[in-house]
């Protein structure tokens, strides 16, 4: 288990001082993740990382992220065809995607395959930081939709549509 500082109340969308939420971070650039990674963890979120869009599926189904941070331009499978499959599946369908790139035009594309959230690379990650506690302010956890969902479903918190 990773372990780190807690979110500050102050910057916690859920007022929960010990809530620390979990970021996957999908890029193919290794320097990339680990900026982000060791920022986000500095936040006080546990991050998990994917180098290409078919780990990012996997480890979004197995670990089921609170938002995921996702490169669209990567080898093997794109940020965009990962994102279509994640909304297509029942544990990931509603789970907040930021599209992060250097690929300007991929606006609308990201918009289309189904992301709540386009940030243009270089991205500071004090911006990322931003859109994250956004998205989070917009989601209920999942321990507490887990309350009003039926056994076997996941939790279906509104997908807010940012033009960030």
């Amino acid at each position: 288990m990773e372990t780190g500082p807690t979110v500050h109340a102050s910057e916690n969308p859920t007022g929960r001082a010990s809530y620390r939420p979990l970021v996957l971070v999908v890029d193919d650039d290794r320097d990339a993740r680990a900026i982000y990674r060791e920022y986000l963890r500095a936040m006080g979120c546990r991050v998990i990382t994917a180098r290409d869009g078919g780990a990012a599926i996997d480890q979004a189904v197995l670990r089921r992220p609170d938002v995921i941070v996702m490169d669209l331009a990567m080898p093997y499978m794109d940020g965009l065809t990962a994102t279509r499959h994640l909304r297509r599946q029942a544990p990931t369908r509603r789970v907040p995607i930021i599209a992060l790139t250097a690929l300007p035009t991929s606006r609308d594309s990201a918009r289309q395959a189904g992301c709540d959230a386009f940030l243009a690379k270089p991205c500071l990650p004090e911006l990322l930081w931003w859109e994250v506690r956004v998205l989070l302010s917009h989601t209920p956890s999942r321990r507490a939709a887990s309350a009003h969902e039926p056994a076997g479903e996941p939790p279906r918190p509104a997908r807010p549509h940012r033009t960030a």
